[in-house]
């Protein structure tokens, strides 16, 4: 295994989760070191805690995921960070807005606002999972109408073609089949 550097932030240590394995982990193999932190008692982890533990950061890869402001501030920070978010990326296009058939009921779909969002603010029940675009738990038929990609700003489909709703928004007038 090449050398590895493990930075956990957790509030405390009962809040660590997998601790006592990556401590096993760490007593297993000499090339893992597992560095914990815990926000409750030593603050938030940033850029400046993570260089005072890591040294030769700069040398390395890093990996990182966390809340939002944390990813942010070390992919500022440092170059080439590879990041995971759990949150939807930040949109690129505000849409155009407009009304949308769902499933027979009229919604008005704000600029920017996602077609789920806006379904399920007037009370539909939208069917989603991640809500970010990735598991397609929330694809519904586009039956009039076309949409915009959030993510891009591209207007795009035509009827039949299947929709993520997390991730698009009103592009004017438009139908949509709910089950």
């Amino acid at each position: 295994m090449p050398d590895v550097v493990l930075v956990h932030s957790a509030r405390s240590p009962e809040d660590t989760i997998f601790g006592a394995e990556l401590a096993a982990l760490a007593a297993r193999h000499r090339s893992l070191r597992v560095v914990l932190r815990h926000s409750g008692v030593t603050g938030r982890l940033d850029p400046g805690t993570v260089d005072a533990a890591v040294p030769d950061r700069a040398a390395r890869t890093v990996y990182a995921c966390g809340p939002a402001g944390l990813l942010d501030a070390v992919e500022e920070a440092w170059d080439g960070v590879r990041a995971e978010r759990f949150t939807p990326p930040a949109r690129a296009a505000e849409g155009t807005g407009g009304t949308v058939d769902l499933g027979g009921a009229d919604v008005e779909v704000e600029p920017g606002q996602s077609l789920l969002e806006a379904g399920e603010a007037a009370g539909r029940l939208m069917p989603s999972g991640c809500r970010m675009g990735i598991c397609f738990g929330c694809v519904l038929p586009l039956r009039e109408g076309r949409v915009r990609d959030l993510r891009t700003g591209e207007a795009h489909g035509e009827p039949g073609d299947l929709v993520q709703t997390c991730i698009n928004s009103a592009c004017g007038p438009a139908r949509i089949d709910l089950p």
